[in-house]
């Protein structure tokens, strides 16, 4: 059995899994040191990280034969070192030889990382809805638009393991915004509080947080409470504006899906995130593709669908990616 976790921003989810996938047991606990005061300078952070991870371990390793470790984590994670790079929520990552770390922490047994998107995208290879495909592109929606690329059922990482970092994607940039642009991480390292030029990238004008932050300032209520859920119940209520709000993100989601069959052609494109459990979310978004698609017979092979996993899905991949990386799966 595999010990297998998911670190978020706010949880670090944990489970003991089989080899086939399937999960025997699983938990949470809550992740120190998140987006706060300071981040890169909080004391003993990658220390506190690592004692939760161990700790889960030993709890574990009562009741289990543990074979090996695998992880999905935020950031921009070099598999073959097993060192995260950005480490996004959780800078105190950065750099780290985290796979090391862990390893001899915990009885030497081998540790596998790999960026908690391309685990939704594996996952989605392995047993999903991209199980039949050679090529896939995964997009999750959520605080930003992770994902992965697919070539040949394997993760596609490439130069700077960028590849798939789909909020960096350009949106409303143009040459007087420029001038407004600054390091990013550096920002929320430090947390210095400035603002980028709005809407200039995909994660500011498409993600979930984009959405609930336009709509709390529509509706003037605070963000905490203009939940997902809520805006569309809102829809539902038929609010116009949450109405043109929502097809905006649609169309905003179809437009770049369409870039992304052009540059890849890949097999199928899947969307997930918690907000793709809304079925008006995917029928939005097939809409405004269906009418991008007469421009050209360039997109008629184009497939856009579901991912089939929920919050399972970083589990599942960062097992996949453990399994291609140690023992010859394919």
């Amino acid at each position: 059995m595999y010990l297998v976790f998911d670190v978020g921003g706010t949880y670090i989810k944990h489970a003991m899994m089989n080899r086939d996938g399937s999960i025997v047991t699983k938990g949470k606990v809550k992740t120190p040191f998140t987006l706060g005061a300071g981040l890169r300078f909080v004391p003993k952070g990658l220390e506190t990280f690592v004692d939760i991870i161990v700790g889960v371990y030993e709890d574990y390793k009562q009741e289990y034969h543990i074979e090996g470790i695998a992880m999905g984590l935020p950031g921009q994670v070099d598999v073959e070192r097993g060192i995260p790079h950005g480490g996004g929520a959780l800078p105190y990552l950065d750099g780290s030889p985290l796979a090391d770390i862990i390893s001899k922490r915990c009885d030497g047994l081998k540790v596998a990382l790999e960026n908690d998107g391309k685990c939704a995208a594996l996952s989605e290879t392995w047993l999903g809805n991209a199980r039949n495909c050679n090529n896939a592109v995964v997009v999750v929606f959520g605080t930003g638009v992770g994902g992965g690329v697919i070539i040949d059922r394997k993760v596609l990482h490439g130069s700077g393991m960028s590849a798939g970092e789909f909020s960096f994607c350009m949106e409303d940039i143009t040459r007087d915004k420029l001038d407004g642009i600054f390091l990013l991480e550096d920002n929320l390292r430090n947390n210095e509080g400035r603002r980028l030029p709005p809407d200039i990238i995909w994660t500011m004008k498409g993600s979930v947080h984009a959405l609930r932050k336009k709509a709390s300032a529509l509706k003037g209520v605070d963000y905490e409470e203009m939940t997902g859920e809520r805006i569309y119940e809102l829809d539902e209520q038929g609010d116009p504006e949450i109405h043109e709000l929502l097809e905006d993100l649609y169309f905003n989601t179809a437009k770049n899906c369409c870039n992304i069959h052009v540059i890849l052609a890949p097999d199928v494109i899947l969307i997930g995130g918690g907000i793709s459990a809304q079925p008006k979310f995917i029928e939005g978004i097939q809409r405004y593709v269906d009418k991008i698609s007469k421009l050209s017979i360039i997109f008629n092979k184009m497939k856009v669908g579901l991912c089939a996993f929920g919050n399972d899905s970083n589990l599942i991949g960062a097992l996949y990616n453990y399994l291609q990386l140690y023992e010859g799966e394919k």
